[in-house]
């Protein structure tokens, strides 16, 4: 007899879709939530060889969807307020794209090929100045990247995040920011019309990693 692969809650990041056997499980980030969706048909334990193994007849593609009303914002009672925004950005951190999800939205639809998986980033949009729609994904090279934010303010027309890690920092916003600053100096960034903002975090290892971003509207 082959048993399905198992993974027990804490194993992961956020809320996940095992898509062989359609277990769910959830874990919240301090300013958002996840979802992972997995493809792990084919594969299991086998107790004879005791061992996982793949059986490759068995590998087929399999579609699904996800939805912001699917992440289990109740985990945490300080993230309780997080499932009642108006508008979140979906990051895919495989697909690497940016789209927008309000509650009523539809589901966004997927298919995942056999042994490969996709993480979806929910992220609350917060208006800054009226006008000014943002919102912090974090270390897109890092799986969990709400992960890497350990606070997160907002100042009038200013965000300023504490970030650990190093890497490729990306955020959500409708309009391009007047400049961005990393502790403390002004440093490049690059901004999308899909309302992609990027810009490089470098590794302090004097600050143990961690570094503080202000963006300017």
């Amino acid at each position: 007899m082959l048993c399905p692969p198992r993974c027990p809650c804490h194993c992961f990041i956020g809320s996940y879709i095992l898509l062989s056997n359609k277990r769910n499980c959830s874990y919240i980030q301090q300013y958002g939530g996840v979802i992972g969706a997995f493809n792990c048909q084919g594969s299991g334990w086998d107790p004879k060889v005791h061992t996982f193994r793949g059986f490759p007849e068995c590998y087929k593609p399999i579609s699904g969807s996800v939805h912001v009303t699917e992440v289990e914002w109740d985990q945490k009672k300080e993230a309780t307020h997080l499932g009642k925004a108006e508008e979140y950005v979906v990051y895919l951190n495989q697909a690497e794209e940016l789209c927008l999800m309000t509650p009523k939205s539809e589901p966004i639809k997927f298919i995942i090929q056999p042994s490969t998986f996709e993480l979806y980033s929910f992220v609350p949009v917060t208006k800054l100045g009226g006008i000014i729609k943002f919102a912090p994904i974090g270390l897109a090279n890092m799986f969990n990247s709400g992960g890497t934010i350990l606070d997160l303010e907002y100042v009038e027309s200013c965000a300023k995040i504490k970030v650990k890690g190093g890497g490729n920092f990306l955020a959500y916003s409708n309009e391009s920011p007047k400049k961005c600053q990393l502790n403390g100096s002004e440093v490049a960034f690059e901004w999308l019309c899909d309302g992609k903002l990027s810009l490089n975090v470098p590794w302090i290892e004097e600050a143990g990693g961690v570094s503080d971003l202000a963006i300017f509207f």
